[in-house]
Protein backbone atom coordinates (compact mmCIF):
# COMPACT_ATOMS: atom_id res chain seq x y z
CA UNK A 1 0.00 0.00 0.00
CA UNK A 2 1.43 3.62 -1.07
CA UNK A 3 1.62 5.61 1.65
CA UNK A 4 0.46 9.18 1.34
CA UNK A 5 2.52 12.33 1.60
CA UNK A 6 1.29 15.79 1.31
CA UNK A 7 4.69 17.35 0.35
CA UNK A 8 4.72 15.59 -3.34
CA UNK A 9 4.47 18.05 -5.79
CA UNK A 10 4.57 16.84 -9.44
CA UNK A 11 7.66 17.92 -11.68
CA UNK A 12 7.06 18.42 -15.40
CA UNK A 13 10.57 17.97 -17.90
CA UNK A 14 10.98 19.76 -20.91
CA UNK A 15 9.98 16.74 -22.81
CA UNK A 16 6.33 16.81 -20.63
CA UNK A 17 7.08 13.58 -17.93
CA UNK A 18 5.78 13.69 -14.84
CA UNK A 19 8.02 13.16 -11.66
CA UNK A 20 7.07 12.91 -8.59
CA UNK A 21 9.10 15.21 -6.47
CA UNK A 22 9.07 15.36 -2.42
CA UNK A 23 9.72 18.66 -0.50
CA UNK A 24 12.14 17.75 2.04
CA UNK A 25 12.99 21.38 3.09
CA UNK A 26 12.02 25.09 2.00
CA UNK A 27 14.88 27.40 2.00
CA UNK A 28 15.41 31.27 2.35
CA UNK A 29 18.24 32.98 1.36
CA UNK A 30 19.63 36.33 -0.03
CA UNK A 31 15.72 37.41 -0.27
CA UNK A 32 15.41 34.23 -2.45
CA UNK A 33 13.25 30.87 -1.91
CA UNK A 34 14.32 27.46 -2.71
CA UNK A 35 12.89 23.81 -2.40
CA UNK A 36 15.29 20.83 -1.73
CA UNK A 37 13.45 17.58 -2.08
CA UNK A 38 14.18 13.93 -3.66
CA UNK A 39 12.38 12.22 -6.58
CA UNK A 40 9.48 10.67 -4.06
CA UNK A 41 10.28 7.10 -5.53
CA UNK A 42 13.76 7.21 -3.64
CA UNK A 43 11.99 8.33 -0.84
CA UNK A 44 10.02 5.46 -0.41
CA UNK A 45 13.32 3.56 -0.26
CA UNK A 46 15.28 5.46 1.83
CA UNK A 47 17.81 2.99 2.49
CA UNK A 48 19.63 3.54 -1.06
CA UNK A 49 21.45 6.12 -1.78
CA UNK A 50 19.16 9.44 -3.24
CA UNK A 51 19.81 12.56 -5.27
CA UNK A 52 19.32 15.66 -4.14
CA UNK A 53 17.33 18.13 -6.14
CA UNK A 54 17.39 21.95 -5.44
CA UNK A 55 15.25 24.32 -7.34
CA UNK A 56 14.94 28.06 -6.72
CA UNK A 57 11.01 28.87 -6.50
CA UNK A 58 10.00 31.84 -8.55
CA UNK A 59 6.41 33.39 -8.15
CA UNK A 60 3.96 32.90 -11.26
CA UNK A 61 1.00 34.38 -10.54
CA UNK A 62 -0.64 34.79 -6.73
CA UNK A 63 -1.36 31.70 -6.96
CA UNK A 64 1.13 29.63 -8.04
CA UNK A 65 4.95 29.33 -8.01
CA UNK A 66 7.28 27.80 -10.50
CA UNK A 67 10.31 25.96 -9.81
CA UNK A 68 13.24 26.46 -12.13
CA UNK A 69 16.88 24.39 -12.10
CA UNK A 70 19.50 26.78 -11.01
CA UNK A 71 22.99 26.95 -12.97
CA UNK A 72 25.00 29.07 -10.70
CA UNK A 73 27.45 26.24 -9.12
CA UNK A 74 28.26 28.57 -6.23
CA UNK A 75 24.76 29.22 -5.49
CA UNK A 76 24.01 25.44 -5.48
CA UNK A 77 26.50 24.97 -3.07
CA UNK A 78 25.75 27.17 -0.53
CA UNK A 79 21.94 25.57 -0.85
CA UNK A 80 22.87 22.66 -0.52
CA UNK A 81 25.60 23.17 2.70
CA UNK A 82 22.67 25.15 4.37
CA UNK A 83 20.04 21.96 3.21
CA UNK A 84 23.16 19.41 5.11
CA UNK A 85 23.19 21.95 8.33
CA UNK A 86 19.76 21.94 8.81
CA UNK A 87 19.25 18.12 7.90
CA UNK A 88 22.31 16.77 9.61
CA UNK A 89 20.28 14.93 12.57
CA UNK A 90 17.80 13.20 10.08
CA UNK A 91 19.99 12.28 6.96
CA UNK A 92 23.47 10.96 6.74
CA UNK A 93 25.68 13.27 4.08
CA UNK A 94 28.61 11.51 2.43
CA UNK A 95 31.85 14.08 2.00
CA UNK A 96 32.45 14.16 -1.46
CA UNK A 97 36.46 14.86 -1.11
CA UNK A 98 38.56 14.10 -4.69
Amino acid sequence: MQEERENVIILIDDEGKEMPFEVLDIIEEDEKRYAVGIPAEEAEDEAEEGTVLIMRIVPANDEEDILEPIEDEAELQKIFEIFKERMEEEFEFEDSEE
